[in-house]
């Protein structure tokens, strides 16, 4: 799994153009969360089933949409999961 860090500007549209990027690709996030901060928008996107190259080349895409100030990636250990 791979976890994303964006801070985005304040605006209606991060949201949607930072998923955006994931639904061109197909991709489907196990998470998404956002806060609303004074000065910018804190969004986290989990994905599952990414190849570190894939990750690599999302995240600088990221950085590049007009209202995104700054993205990382970084691979995660999955949850796990108790039977029962």
């Amino acid at each position: 799994m791979h976890r994303f860090r964006i801070d985005a500007m304040p605006d209606p549209q991060s949201l949607p153009r930072v998923a955006n990027i994931f639904a061109q690709r197909a991709l489907v996030p196990a998470t998404m969360t956002m806060d609303l901060l004074p000065t910018h928008m804190c969004i986290e996107i989990v994905v599952a089933g990414l190849e570190a190259a894939q990750a690599a080349v999302i995240a600088v895409k990221l950085g590049e949409s007009v209202a995104v100030l700054r993205s990382d990636v970084a691979a995660v250990e999955p949850p796990l999961r108790l039977a029962g």
